[in-house]
This record gives C-alpha cells, sequence and structure tokens, in this order.
C-alpha cells in the first residue's frame, strides 16, 4: 500500500511539472504587422458600397463616424496584416483585430467569418479601415483570442 501511495505521489508530482511546462512554454505572439495603403477612388464600386452601408446603418464592423463627406478621392483603405504564432497547444478561438480610431478615421470594415488559429501554428489576420486621404498609417492594434473559452489581449502598432 506505501508503494502505491508514493507511485501516485510521484505520478502527480510529474503532472504538476508537465502543466508547469506547458504553461510556462506556451505563447501566442505578433510576429509581423503589415500595412497597405490603397486610395478609394482607386476601388469606386468599394467605396460606395461602404458608404452606402455607413448610410443605411448596415455596415458590418466597427464605425467611428457616421457621416462620410466628400466623394472617393478624400478617402483611402488601409489595410493592416498581422501576422499571429500560437506556440501553446490549445486553438485560439474568435481571433480578432481592433484598430484604436484617430480623429478623421471613418470605419473598421469587418467580416463575417471567424478565424481560428491551430495549436503550434501560424496565421494572418487582415482589418481595413477607411480613413480620410491625408491620414498617416500609425495606429494601435488590439489582437483578442479565446483559449479554451478564456479571452486574451494583445496590443501592437504599426509604425511606431
Amino acid at each position: 500500500m506505501k508503494y502505491i501511495a508514493l507511485l501516485l505521489v510521484f505520478l502527480l508530482l510529474a503532472s504538476l511539472a508537465g502543466i508547469g511546462y506547458l504553461y510556462v512554454s506556451s505563447t501566442f505572439s505578433v510576429s509581423q504587422v503589415t500595412c497597405e495603403a490603397l486610395e478609394a477612388s482607386a476601388q469606386p464600386q468599394f467605396f460606395a458600397s461602404t458608404k452606402l452601408q455607413l448610410e443605411e446603418h448596415a455596415l458590418v464592423g466597427t464605425v467611428f463616424s457616421d457621416t462620410v463627406p466628400g466623394d472617393a478621392a478624400d478617402y483611402q483603405f488601409i489595410t493592416y496584416t498581422v501576422r499571429l504564432m500560437n506556440s501553446t497547444a490549445v486553438n485560439a478561438d474568435m481571433v480578432e483585430v481592433q484598430i484604436t480610431p484617430m480623429a478623421g478615421d471613418i470605419c473598421q470594415i469587418g467580416s463575417t467569418r471567424a478565424m481560428a488559429l491551430q495549436g503550434r501554428s501560424e496565421g494572418d489576420i487582415s482589418v481595413t479601415m477607411l480613413t480620410g486621404i491625408a491620414m498617416h498609417p500609425v495606429r494601435e492594434l488590439t489582437v483578442t483570442y479565446y483559449l479554451w473559452g478564456i479571452p486574451f489581449t494583445l496590443k501592437t502598432a504599426y509604425g511606431r
């Protein structure tokens, strides 16, 4: 009986050490952020569609300003692509990126597709924003993800 108790204590300590190792060695990180700006006048149909959705309060995404004064020549679309590395053994569910807006930003165009990142993998997630033509692309980005239903956030910046 004494040997069984010692074996069970040893197994408990070994499993606690394994869980501790997994906890210490697991990270979810941003490895790279890239940005691409495109004038809205180069995509007139997409701009018109976005403007109409804003006017009808039907935009899927985050609205920073209710009105879009002017025409396509006054605006640009900025697309940020964030490379994420999931070195945990757990899948990251419901991964999303939120842009911290500045004065002059109109909206962040959302997606109806939920993104997940498998354990021990990396992947890209993109987010597009409509902003004034004279605005710079320096923004803070907040990445939100869920591991086992628990929410986590990472903050990163482009251009700083």
